[in-house]
């Protein structure tokens, strides 16, 4: 047994005096993270409530409504994301940095606070919206040089700006698909976990299919003839049309957040939650891997695939393209098959994806071998490790930090963003001297860097993210058997 449990008197659930456990379920063992809840009393038959399919139906209705405006959001800053690199080169490289910096420094001080504070709806809201200005920064810039200063503080300026939007607007995101499973999961009466897969695939598959159709229209704008003015100007349009439709979207109710005495939580809690979780929950540390594979491993396609290997940027629409079509796939055969085979097993399968998009690079780093084939294979594990991150993993993310969504999910975007950032910082940071080394590329501005360095991460941080992500599943289990110890 993990613990002996002797409960007061009063029988209050809350009182953690008297328990005795391993040194590593103690920190589990808070009113915040493993709140006790008083018995469900048992109901006749006659008072049974039966199943509310309507309004089951609703919450998916509406939760696919708030899917599909923000893909379009979204899809607009992945699709002027990837393109920044090819066409700015070390000033995109700079910007995306800054971007990610200010996305992962937004999650850790003060996204909770927003989210705790406006509510769910209205945080997507305001995070859409402060999404936009990354967006305009490109339209705004294609009208300058952009290596002059207008066009280098319009691209700096808005990546800041964006950044901070892009910590809201996800750790929003997580704790409106925790509450919209939770209601589904109560109106449909079955288990949370259940509703918590379906949505993530939902979410999954409009996210990811609206990012097909959003990365490839660069490409077929400007075959048509269009300038990238005119290309940055549609994705600019898209993303304001979208913010401003996001009020449609079912606000669920908002109360004031509390602790387990039922105190209003502090402005410093709010604020912090992230990083309290991170200290407080030793399961979330072991899932930083997770993130940090793709953090990593999606620095390393954007900056040094998409800028040095991939031949033509006219071409990178079509395989970021092609990654969000096999990661919607995915997503749906993911979203159907976790409850049979397990999310474990799905998200040991995305960590390896991660490692397979680095590896090829490893054992041939000659950047001009790769044709359409292979890099067409690269682009298709990319697609199905995102897919496992951006569904099963924010599902399990739910059922493993129920009862502290803000932090939960703002320490998804703390730690993928951090690992991205540096990413793009090492791809041109690592400078060498020598081209006989081969893993010493020449990048298209003559300059030469080591690309084994930073290829060597992206694997080491693939091979921890499935050790650590065991490691929280065993707690998680063992909390789960705490809990349901009788009383």
């Amino acid at each position: 047994l993990f613990c002996e449990l002797t409960i007061s008197p009063l029988g209050h659930c809350g009182d953690f005096e008297n328990i005795k456990m391993a040194e590593d379920l103690k920190p589990l063992a808070t009113e915040k993270f493993l709140p006790c809840q008083p018995p469900t009393p048992r109901l006749s038959e006659d008072e049974v409530v039966p199943p509310d399919r309507d309004g089951g139906r609703h919450i998916l209705r509406n939760f696919t409504l708030m899917s599909v405006l923000f893909s379009a959001n979204h899809g607009c800053v992945e699709a002027c994301l990837g393109l920044a690199t090819s066409r700015l080169g070390s000033i995109g490289a700079r910007q995306s940095g800054i971007l990610y910096f200010s996305y992962t420094a937004s999650s850790l001080l003060g996204a909770t606070y927003v989210v705790k504070r406006m509510g769910a709806r209205d945080a997507l809201l305001l995070g859409m919206g402060l999404y936009c200005a990354y967006v305009g920064c490109f339209f705004v810039a294609a009208f300058f040089l952009w290596d002059g200063v207008m066009g280098r503080v319009a691209a700096y300026s808005g990546a800041a700006i964006g950044g901070v939007g892009a910590g809201i607007l996800w750790t929003a995101q997580g704790v409106y698909f925790g509450r919209a499973a939770e209601e589904h999961s109560w109106r449909t009466d079955q288990p949370t976990a259940v509703s918590t897969a379906s949505l993530a695939g939902i979410f999954a598959s409009w996210l990811l299919g609206g990012g097909v159709v959003l990365r490839l229209l660069s490409t077929l704008l400007i075959e048509a003839g269009a300038s990238w003015g005119a290309v940055f100007g549609t994705y600019t349009a898209v993303a304001l049309l979208s913010t401003a439709a996001m009020p449609c979207v079912h606000n669920f109710s908002h109360a004031a957040a509390r602790d387990g005495d039922g105190r209003a939580e502090s402005v410093f809690y709010k604020v912090t939650a992230a990083g309290q979780l991170l200290v407080r929950d030793p399961k979330m540390k072991y899932m930083f891997g997770l993130n940090a594979t793709f953090g990593f491993a999606a620095a390393f396609l954007n900056s040094y695939v998409n800028g040095q290997v991939v031949p033509d940027a006219r071409y990178i629409g079509i395989f970021s393209a092609w990654v969000s079509v096999v990661a919607a796939g995915a997503s749906v055969v993911f979203g159907r098959i976790s409850p049979t085979v397990g999310k474990d097993v799905v998200l040991i399968v995305g960590a390896l994806c991660f490692l397979g998009v680095v590896l090829p690079f490893v054992v041939v780093p000659d950047a001009g071998a790769y044709g359409w084939t292979s890099l067409f294979a690269v682009y298709s594990l990319q697609g199905v490790g995102r897919a496992t991150f951006e569904g099963t993993l924010k599902a399990r993310f739910a059922d493993f930090f129920p009862n502290e969504k803000e932090g939960a999910f703002a320490n998804i975007i703390f730690q993928s963003g951090l690992c991205s950032a540096i990413g793009y910082v090492l791809t041109f940071s690592l400078l060498c001297d020598d081209p006989s080394f081969r893993y010493c590329i020449q990048y298209s501005d003559g300059t030469l860097h080591d690309v084994l360095t930073f290829e060597l991460i992206v694997v080491i941080s693939s091979i921890v993210a499935i050790l650590g992500y065991l490691r929280a599943s065993t707690l998680y289990r063992k909390q789960q058997l705490f809990i349901s110890i009788p009383t």
